[in-house]
C-alpha cells in the first residue's frame, strides 16, 4: 500500500512560489529542496545532499526545530550569512540573535513555516533593523520527517544591495512576506 501524503499538494505549492522568486539562486535552493524530497512528501534533513547545493552554501542555512522548546537553533550557516553578525551563529537560537524590533515580526514567518507548515519568502528589505539592511530574497523550506513533522528549515538569503541606512532602505525598498502553507490552504501575507 502506497504511502498517503501528508501535504497532497506541497508540490503545486512550491511552483506558486517559485513565480514570486527572482534570484536565480532562490530558484536553485527550491530545486534542490524538491529534488530531496520523496516521491509523496517534502524532504526530511537527511533527505539533503551538500553536493548538490555547493555552488550555494554560502546563502544556505540550516535550522533545528526543537519541539520540546518551540525554538529554532542554527545548524549551519553559509559564508554570506555569517559575514553579517560579528558572531558565530552555529548553535544560536533564533529568538536570542534577533534584536526586540526584529522578534515579533521575524518570528512569525519563521515559526508559521514550522507550524502550518508552510514555505514562507521574504522579498524586498532584509535585516530592516539593521543600521545598514539589504535588499534581496529569503526562502525558508520546511525539513519534515516521516512522520510529517516539522524538524527544521533549509533557508537561503540573498542579498543583492546594501543600503546606506534604515531611512534609504524604507524610502527605496518595500517589503513582501508570503507564507505558502504546504497544505495549499490560503496563503498570507505578514505585514511589515
Amino acid at each position: 500500500m502506497q504511502e498517503k501524503p501528508p501535504f497532497p499538494k506541497w508540490r503545486d505549492v512550491a511552483e506558486v512560489a517559485r513565480h514570486y522568486l527572482a534570484n536565480r539562486e532562490s530558484l536553485e535552493a527550491l530545486d534542490v529542496w524538491l529534488n530531496a524530497a520523496g516521491a509523496n512528501r517534502p524532504p526530511a534533513r537527511r533527505d539533503l545532499k551538500p553536493e548538490a547545493m555547493v555552488r550555494l552554501l554560502p546563502d544556505i542555512w540550516l535550522m533545528d526545530y526543537e519541539a520540546e522548546t518551540g525554538r529554532l537553533r542554527y545548524r549551519l550557516a553559509g559564508e554570506n550569512i555569517r559575514t553579517r553578525y560579528d558572531f558565530f551563529l552555529v548553535g544560536k537560537y533564533l529568538d536570542e540573535i534577533l534584536s526586540p524590533a526584529a522578534q515579533d515580526y521575524v518570528l512569525r514567518y519563521f515559526m508559521a513555516c514550522v507550524e502550518k507548515p508552510a514555505i514562507c519568502l521574504a522579498i524586498g528589505r532584509l535585516y530592516h533593523e539593521w543600521e545598514k539592511p539589504g535588499y534581496g530574497e529569503r526562502v525558508l523550506l520546511p525539513l519534515v520527517d516521516s512522520d510529517g513533522k516539522v524538524e527544521g528549515l533549509l533557508g537561503i538569503t540573498i542579498c543583492k544591495e546594501t543600503f546606506a541606512n534604515r531611512e534609504d532602505a524604507e524610502r527605496r525598498a518595500k517589503r513582501i512576506t508570503c507564507i505558502l502553507p504546504l497544505d495549499g490552504s490560503e496563503s498570507s501575507e505578514v505585514p511589515g
